[in-house]
Order: structure tokens, then sequence, then C-alpha cells
């Protein structure tokens, strides 16, 4: 998805910007899933990526409502200039390519120059996907659009998760979560993102 005023296509002489090597360690592959998560990878939709100005991964719900909202933040993060913003399903990763989702994520945070996280619970892949993007250099482009509930007893149901609410303490603590209640709201946490 890469914003209208944008071709997507580096000018004369342009070159992508220079990223770090990815370390996979430790993960390891069958040689055709080595080769799905190539082709997954790196197609047309990684070059819009990487001649984007800022480039947003955005992570959370992938079903229901909050997959809906979630869908107006890649879409408004988008619409702004010389911005690219995706989501890892942008990739057809399906169920079946469970295996590669970890390795296809820390791939996509290396190439985002903001990881945005909406979060409405701890329920799903939250925990996990929080608990990848403390790793590394990740945190560092971190952004929580955490969603805040008027009811005390509700707001504990759904943030129940010692290791994921002390992540998201951590994120507060550094001005890295934005809270919101409902859409409007959201619309304009979403605006507080460099």
């Amino acid at each position: 998805m890469t914003n209208g005023d944008r071709s997507g296509t580096p000018g004369d002489g342009e070159k992508p910007p220079e990223r770090p090597a990815l370390d996979l360690e430790g993960l390891s592959f069958t040689p055709e899933q080595h080769q799905r998560l190539k082709d997954l990878l790196h197609g047309r939709q990684l070059k819009d990526i990487a001649y984007s100005d800022r480039r947003y991964l955005v992570a959370g719900a992938g079903d229901g409502e909050a997959a809906r909202r979630r869908m107006l933040v890649v879409e408004q993060l988008d619409g702004r200039p010389y911005s690219t913003a995706f989501r890892l399903e942008d990739f057809d990763l399906g169920p079946e390519d469970l295996p590669l989702w970890a390795a296809a994520f820390e791939i996509l945070c290396e190439q985002a120059t903001h990881v945005v996280g909406v979060v409405e619970d701890f329920d799903g892949g939250y925990v996990w996907e929080l608990g990848l993007a403390f790793y590394r250099d990740v945190r560092r482009k971190l952004w929580i659009l955490k969603r805040a509930y008027d009811d005390q007893r509700a707001e504990r149901q759904r943030y129940d998760n010692g290791m994921a609410a002390s992540q998201m303490a951590a994120l507060t603590e550094a001005g890295r979560t934005i809270e919101w209640s409902d859409t409007d709201e959201l619309r304009e946490a979403v605006e507080e993102i460099p």
C-alpha cells in the first residue's frame, strides 16, 4: 500500500536506504519454507516499502471489529505523504505458513521505521507480538495505541497478563503508549505517532 503521492519506485540514481543485515539465529526452515519466505517478502510490495520515507508496520487483532479498527490505522498512516503502512497479512501469510510468521515479523520490523501495535486486550497474538517487538532495535521505533475501557473491571479482565502488562508499563513510561476509547479517539491517537 503505497501512498498515492509516490510511485513507489526510485528516481534516477536513487537507491533504497541501507538496512542492517537481519540475524535469524536459532530459526531453521526447510528449503521449501525458506523459499516461501523469500517469495512472500521480496516482491513488488517490499520495493514499495523500501522507497517510502516512513514505513509503518501495524500489528494487532486479525478478526472482527478490532481488525476493522486496525485497518483504519493502516489507512490513516498510509495516507501520509511519502509513507506506506502495511500489515503482516498483506504478504499473504496464511495459517499454513505459521512457522514463518516470527521470521516474517522480524524482517518486516527491520524494514519499518515505525512499528505500531493496536491493542484492545491481551488475548491472541498480542503478547507474542509485544515480546518480539521488545527484541533489539525494534522497541526504539515501537508505538502502542491502547484501547482504554471506562469500566475498571473490564479493563483488568482484558489486560490480565503479567508479562504483557510489564511490557506495556515500560512503553507507557517511555511515552510510547497512546490511549483511546472509541473510533474518533483512535483517529486522534494515530496523529500523535510521528
